[in-house]
């Protein structure tokens, strides 16, 4: 996102509706042995277990096993039974419309679908992740597609225990292990016309062309204009 230092800078920040990204984190712990190694003790050395759910533009989003990706209005809503919330975490900020989001979420689908589910290799935590990777980083994911970034405000220890058990867990032959950055990369591609400016010829650009881009002002429309009018002549 580029940062004008104008008034011209102020009215195209007014003019735009950054919306909020929240992580909902929920504890898992087993109802019927609350005190027990997985409750207590792993939890204490960064290994405990997570359900999450992603708050984008007034709806919950998740995942789970024979249901694949969920909508609900309330982040009580489908909640895995023994899961409680535990924080909610504002993971950063999208301008993507709605329609821009369904749009995202469509290309999400085939790789969360409701058979897709595994409890190690393909689970709630790395959907909300992949997500929240496709709103807040489409630059990266655009113009530097071979150099993997991860959201930094999604704390590592959510998906810790199952990120390292995959390591000796196998899966089936019809779960393919979710890959945060190339699933994000695939659910946005140049082809798609987001809020954020994108150059369509990154690749060829050099250095010298992107730094004269970025100097380069946006031009005002007919609603922003009067704004700036209105400013100046106070």
């Amino acid at each position: 996102r580029r940062i004008y230092h104008s008034y011209e800078s102020i009215i195209i920040i007014m003019a735009e509706e950054v919306k909020d990204i929240v992580l909902h984190v929920y504890k898992i712990s087993p109802t019927e042995r609350p005190n027990s190694f997985l409750s207590r003790f792993l939890p204490a050395i960064g290994f405990g277990a997570y359900h999450t759910s992603l708050e984008v533009d007034g709806y919950c989003y998740s995942f789970a096993a024979n249901a694949g990706i969920t909508k609900t209005l309330s982040r009580n809503e489908g909640v895995p039974p023994g899961a409680v919330l535990e924080e909610s975490i504002f993971l950063g900020g999208f301008e993507f419309n709605r329609g821009e989001v369904n749009g995202i979420l469509k290309k999400l689908e085939p790789l969360f679908g409701p058979k897709s589910y595994h409890l190690v290799h393909r689970n709630c935590n790395h959907f909300t992740e992949t997500f929240a990777t496709t709103l807040i980083l489409p630059n990266e994911l655009l113009s530097s597609p071979d150099k993997p970034q991860r959201v930094n405000t999604y704390p590592e220890r959510i998906n810790r225990l199952a990120n390292t058990a995959k390591m000796g867990i196998n899966h089936d032959e019809d779960i393919v292990p979710c890959q945060v950055w190339e699933e994000a990369r695939l659910a946005i591609s140049a082809e798609d016309k987001v809020s954020w400016e994108l150059s369509s010829s990154s690749k060829k650009d050099t250095k010298k062309q992107q730094k004269q881009k970025s100097n380069e002002k946006k031009e005002l429309t007919g609603k922003q204009k009067a704004i700036l009018d209105k400013i100046r002549k106070k």
